[in-house]
């Protein structure tokens, strides 16, 4: 008998840094801590990226280009979006880090559908009243805390 693990996506997703733009500077955060929402958020923020879909790893050129697709369909689609990354926590090695995008205005479901179009299990949404982590397919909503980094990362 095979002995398999389960990976727990939600605690992969929670052990991660996240970053987007706001106001003049970068947001950087994870989801494992105990801070409340970003309430002063005028609409809801998605991150999303096209890197590693399905969650496997394919090399770096391929992910660059899946993103330059997303961009490209995000000017199409006419959504209000701008650069956003995630990476690994401080002292975790390998170091690992994806770019991505912070999408404005979407709901739960459509940010939800936007990851699962690319290939992503879960994606992060903000909003003033919550912090949570949205797995694409199924839908399933996990709610989490902010803890704030003051660092940005190049």
């Amino acid at each position: 008998m095979q002995n398999v693990i389960e990976t727990d996506w939600s605690e992969v997703y929670k052990a991660s840094r996240y970053a987007f733009p706001s106001k003049g500077s970068w947001k950087v955060f994870a989801l494992d801590g105990a801070e409340g929402p970003m309430n002063n958020l005028v609409s809801s923020v998605t991150l999303v990226s096209a890197w590693n879909p399905g969650s496997v790893e394919v090399p770096i050129e391929e992910n660059q280009a899946s993103n330059l697709r997303l961009e490209a369909a995000l000017k199409e689609s006419g959504v209000d979006f701008d650069a956003a990354w995630g990476a690994s926590l401080p002292g975790i090695e390998p170091p690992w880090k994806e770019d991505g995008f912070s999408v404005r205005g979407l709901t739960r479901i459509e940010a939800a559908a936007l990851g699962k179009e690319w290939g992503q299990q879960a994606v992060v949404w903000l909003d003033a009243e919550s912090t949570e982590l949205l797995f694409c397919s199924p839908l399933e909503v996990v709610p989490c805390g902010l803890r704030w980094f003051e660092e940005e990362m190049d």
